[in-house]
């Protein structure tokens, strides 16, 4: 197993601790089946990051919510904030829906790729962009899977979000271990409708937040 293989290894057992997950973001979440994450390493970072902008009635996107809408139930827990959250996978948005359900939550789960079908303006758009290489990813983790380098889904959504009328701020998280800034800088460069303003980092986290505006 190479370094990165065993960096995947380790996150994978952190993120499966359901007791660490309903820790770090106040949320309730179900016994899971074998296998499965409770959130990625870049969650707690876009949390921390994003949350102290919100305030309540602000629109937020969760983008890629994965199975328990783990990002949007702790940014709605936090700041009242008004939140949509999507994902491009069937059976996700329905576990998703679940937990928003048993949490409570007026938010709303839809099936979407980037922007399609999704209707108004928001705020912020969160995403827990999926950036590793698909050499290791294995098993049913397609959640993880960024294409052959790792920035197949990070290139996807600086287009969808570039093409996309009226002005938001976007936040995106990114494990650095497998895609460092060096990588990233220059793909929101060569789309000239997007400033990258910021790369936020939390300790002990390996992660970097690009926060990218996209001005009216």
């Amino acid at each position: 197993m190479g370094l990165l293989g065993l960096v995947r290894h380790v996150s994978g057992r952190v993120c499966r601790s359901r007791a660490l997950a309903t820790r770090l973001f106040g949320v309730g979440f179900p016994p899971e089946d074998a296998g499965a994450r409770y959130f990625d390493v870049t969650t707690p970072v876009l949390v921390s990051v994003v949350a102290p902008g919100l305030r309540p009635g602000m629109k937020v996107l969760d983008m890629g919510t994965g199975a328990y809408a783990t990002i949007g139930l702790a940014l709605w827990r936090r700041t009242g904030c008004d939140v949509l959250s999507t994902d491009v996978q069937p059976e996700l948005v329905r576990k998703a829906r679940a937990n928003v359900a048993a949490n409570g939550a007026p938010i709303r789960v839809v099936e979407a790729r980037y922007f399609e079908g999704v209707d108004g303006e928001f705020d912020c758009v969160t995403f827990n962009v999926p950036y590793v290489p698909s050499s290791l990813v294995y098993g049913p983790d397609v959640q993880s899977d960024g294409g052959p380098d790792g920035t197949s889904v990070l290139e996807g959504f600086l287009d969808a979000f570039a093409a996309r009328g009226g002005g938001a701020t976007a936040y995106l998280g990114v494990n650095r271990l497998f895609v460092p800034r060096e990588r990233v800088q220059p793909l929101v460069d060569r789309r000239p409708r997007l400033r990258l303003t910021g790369v936020r980092r939390r300790r002990p986290w390996p992660v970097d937040v690009y926060v990218i505006d996209r001005p009216r």
